[in-house]
């Protein structure tokens, strides 16, 4: 996936929009583009899974869910 910068706003979010679409715009925090990022710059963007973290987010859920739903641990 590629996205666009549309612009920067206060309070440290910049706006950008699928590209080259453009139809859908989301914001991301400016601390996760490069400094010298601007208006108008294209970046590829690739998601991947960490199977690590999300089994280790599930565990720490299942494990609230537990605690609020008074369930035992056995």
């Amino acid at each position: 996936m590629r996205i666009q910068i549309d612009r920067f706003e206060d309070g440290g979010w910049t706006v950008v929009s699928i590209y080259p679409e453009g139809r859908k715009t989301f914001d991301v925090p400016r601390e996760t583009l490069p400094d010298d990022a601007s208006s108008g710059d294209v970046f590829d963007v690739n998601f991947e899974r960490n199977e690590e973290e999300t089994k280790k987010n599930a565990a720490e859920n299942r494990k609230l869910m537990d605690e609020l739903l008074g369930r035992d641990e056995r």
